[in-house]
């Protein structure tokens, strides 16, 4: 009864019900108290980031192997470096070479120094170490007798060899090491030199190699890592001499490194289970509390906050490489830019567009086109994109933003979600001060957010770059700018280009549309009422495209046929096979495309104004708005290089219509893929921008947009607390949300409840697009005709093409200075 009771009162609070209806149920037993649910709200919101704990530790044993392997390197490199050979010019090396080669009769003497050897044991004394030159002088010297073993280095662990663990074994060629250990006649021969054996390794050898036993390989994957200039350790477990550790210039055990890397090596390189990263997202959360009696000690009150959370990849990063390339010295600037291959990717998939509007408001492509037109553009991880997102809200931070201490504040928190393992290393001073070396491996995630957002991510993670420790400085973080915000902008400009308020008489403006339509939300800037702007918008584009195809088609009206030319079977299209309407269908489309009423392609020269001004405005209109078109379908499509692709072409518009943040944003976007980021953290730049909470083919939403979501339903629950809006109260409400969506969710799955959708059906709007149509139409805003103007807009200039690529060139590498 008592589960029962806490699951009514949770459905109770969700729905924000007041403490009054919670006292009225308890007396009738049918739910718990409301200071129980506040009870175990608290007590369940403690694990509200558990999964994100575990999608991070997730991470640890690849961070655990990557600093065992850098131990080993770090130990065999000191213990190269001091086993050195001194120069055959020294006449007691020469004593000492003399005696060992005494204790070895047979012909593998040269190479095996037993036990009896003074230096056998992988030691070398310090005067070795120092040679004298031709002038007298000291200097560092290697024996001539020890060169590299490439590509052949293998683990002899053979239970009855008669061989120790510490023969050093020096070889003079590089040889297949096999061949030294394979047959039982050498095995002999090894064994009578003693319990010295270390392998010398100075280039990159396969990893598995280094691991795997000469009679039985272990089950390790094949990919090759470099381990460089590596004393590996040769020896048996039944070894006579029952030497159980490695020597080298310090006493540490090397014996437990390599069996921590073997460990690690199994239970991750060589696993096949994928591996999904995750990210963060965070936005600012504002809101007023406003006192119903005002006093000096109570006043207004300003909340601000940062709400944020973390949402897992869908795609597999496990096969990526995540080692961080060099910043490059020559960087081709031109490649930021489009070119021919991206314009003409970007023509083909606005005919795709194209195709769509065709089909769904005229006729004769409805009934000839429908059942052949591409819905949806696929790629490489659609099938991924189609996928339900896993989200895990990370709760409110009572921090501001704003301030570039609390902005640091709030990432510092942020960071312990950051994966991170850490290797002290001490060192005693002459002093006899014990100094300690803090070395971190991190696993580097993206967080995201809005233009303004993450550039005070970067003021934050700039200065805490004099601090100790790779934590410290907030190094985990990679700051990236999301799609939804850079979408409103980019809309906004559209405004500011093509939207004046003293055009109301001039046919085919914005403005004169908004009131043929009666659309009174529309405002002057389209960021203030993003919604309306964007289902306005996109009916206006649609209405050019038709205008577009109806004159370059030779039609009438909607209804009608297309010419001969571009249709030879006319009514009886319908009937062709479905590959020859494919092509038909596309042909269409891309010589509408290619037609003087779209132009697009940014290494083509601009055709500029032919004298008459409503063609030039209506052909600009038309050209940008299929790029807003394509950049909304990417993101609905979760198309990463898609939405790479339109902020290249974004980069020269913000440059030429003034937006300097949002450019710099698009460049440092721009650099960080092509340049900066690991091929991990690439695939996740593109793929990880994306939230599908519909589980379904073409329901993605940028990342921003769902913290926009988020913030939302965090202000309703805010608000809901009356006047109670206390800092605990607020935390326990935004910690609440990732425990109490996942319970009612289980609710609902077990007892059948039905969900009604997160949003409403879009309303038809087929009368508002012919009213449209006709009026275009009517006006011939694409038959050329001298001499014609909008008096509002002054020889209008396409923002795309305003900036020449020589003038493109020289900001990218000014900006490229202050960045890099």
């Amino acid at each position: 009864m008592s589960l029962l009771q806490k699951i009514v009162a949770i459905i109770l609070y969700s729905g924000h019900c007041s403490k009054m209806v919670f006292n009225r149920l308890h007396r009738l037993g049918l739910t718990v108290s409301h200071s129980t649910v506040i009870r175990l709200l608290d007590q369940v919101g403690n694990l509200f980031d558990r999964d994100v704990k575990q999608w991070r530790d997730s991470f640890l044993p690849e961070l655990e192997l990557k600093k065992t392997l850098s131990e080993i390197r770090q130990h065999s490199k000191t213990s190269i470096h001091r086993e050195t050979f001194s120069s055959s010019e020294s006449s007691d090396t020469d004593q000492r070479n003399s005696e060992n080669s005494s204790n070895c009769s047979d012909e593998d003497s040269e190479m095996i120094e037993d036990d009896s050897c003074p230096e056998a044991d992988g030691f070398v004394s310090d005067e070795e170490v120092i040679g004298i030159d031709d002038n007298g002088q000291q200097e560092n010297v290697l024996s001539h007798e020890t060169v590299n073993i490439t590509q052949y280095i293998t683990n002899f662990d053979s239970a009855n060899s008669e061989i120790g663990y510490d023969s050093a074994i020096r070889c003079t060629e590089a040889v297949p090491f096999e061949q030294l250990f394979s047959n039982s006649e050498q095995e002999d021969d090894l064994s009578k030199c003693g319990n010295d054996s270390a392998i010398r390794c100075t280039e990159a050898v396969p990893f598995e190699q280094l691991f795997s036993n000469s009679e039985q390989e272990d089950d390790l994957s094949s990919e090759a890592v470099n381990i460089a200039e590596h004393v590996v350790n040769v020896g048996s477990e039944n070894s006579e001499c029952g030497n159980d550790s490695i020597r080298c210039t310090e006493s540490v055990p090397f014996e437990q490194l390599f069996t921590e890397a073997v460990a690690l090596m199994d239970m991750n390189v060589s696993s096949n289970n994928k591996s999904l990263g995750f990210r963060l997202c965070g936005d600012n959360l504002d809101k007023t509390i406003q006192r119903r009696h005002a006093r000096l000690d109570r006043v207004n009150k300003e909340l601000h906050c940062f709400n944020s959370y973390a949402v897992r990849n869908r795609v597999d990063i496990s096969q990526l490489s995540d080692e961080v390339p060099h910043y490059p010295l020559h960087i081709d600037v031109y490649s930021i830019l489009p070119s021919p291959l991206d314009d003409n990717t970007l023509s083909s998939n606005i005919a795709t567009l194209v195709s769509r509007v065709l089909c769904k408001h005229m006729k004769f492509f409805n009934v000839s086109f429908d059942d052949v037109v591409q819905w949806h553009i696929h790629h490489k991880y659609y099938k991924e994109m189609s996928q339900k997102s896993q989200v895990v809200p990370l709760g409110i931070i009572l921090k501001n933003e704003n301030k570039i201490d609390e902005m640091t504040e709030i990432l510092t928190d942020l960071h312990q979600y950051v994966p991170c393992v850490t290797q002290e290393e001490s060192a005693s001073l002459s002093t006899g001060q014990v100094v300690t070396k803090k070395t971190e491996y991190m696993h580097r995630i993206l967080i995201g957010g809005d233009q303004l957002t993450v550039a005070r991510m970067r003021s934050a993670i700039n200065i805490k770059n004099n601090s100790w420790t790779a934590t410290g400085r907030l190094e985990g973080f990679i700051p990236v700018a999301e799609d939804w915000h850079t979408k409103a902008i980019y809309l906004d400009l559209i405004w500011r280009y093509f939207y004046a308020t003293s055009s109301s008489n001039q046919t085919g403006t914005l403005y004169h549309l908004k009131n043929l339509l009666n659309r009174t939300s529309i405002p002057k800037k389209a960021k203030k009422q993003y919604d309306a702007c964007h289902d306005f918008f996109v009916l206006v584009v649609e209405a050019y495209i038709l205008v577009a195809a109806m004159t370059e088609l030779k039609m009438d009206n909607l209804d009608g046929i297309p010419d001969k030319t571009f249709a030879p079977q006319g009514n009886d299209t319908w009937m062709m096979p479905d590959e020859d309407r494919k092509q038909l269908l596309h042909s269409i489309c891309n010589k509408l495309v290619n037609s003087p009423c779209f132009h697009l392609r940014y290494n083509k020269p601009f055709p500029g104004s032919n004298g008459d001004e409503v063609y030039t405005y209506s052909r600009d209109l038309l050209s940008l708005g299929c790029l807003y078109l394509e950049y909304v379908d990417s993101i609905k499509e979760g198309d990463g290089d898609r939405v790479l692709r339109c902020w290249r072409y974004l980069l020269p518009i913000f440059v030429a219509s003034g937006r300097k943040n949002y450019a710099i944003e698009s460049l440092e976007l721009l650099y960080q893929h092509d340049y900066l980021l690991s091929e991990r953290e690439k695939v996740e730049l593109l793929w990880s921008r994306f939230i599908n909470t519909h589980g379904k083919m073409g329901k993605n939403i940028p990342n921003d947009l769902h913290c926009e979501h988020l913030n939302r339903i965090c202000k309703d629950a805010i608000q809901a607390l009356k006047s109670n809006k206390g800092e605990r109260a607020i935390l326990r409400v935004s910690k609440a949300l990732g425990v109490i969506v996942p319970i009612l969710s289980n609710y609902n799955d077990d007892h059948n409840v039905k969900v009604e959708p997160g949003r409403h059906n879009i309303a038809e709007y087929g009368k508002d697009l012919r009213a449209v149509v006709g009026k275009l139409n009517d006006y011939g805003i694409f038959t050329p005709t001298k001499g014609r103007k909008h008096m509002s807009f002054q020889v209008p200039k396409n923002p795309l093409f305003s900036k020449t690529r020589d003038e493109m060139k020289d900001w990218i590498i000014n900006h490229t200075k202050v960045k890099l």
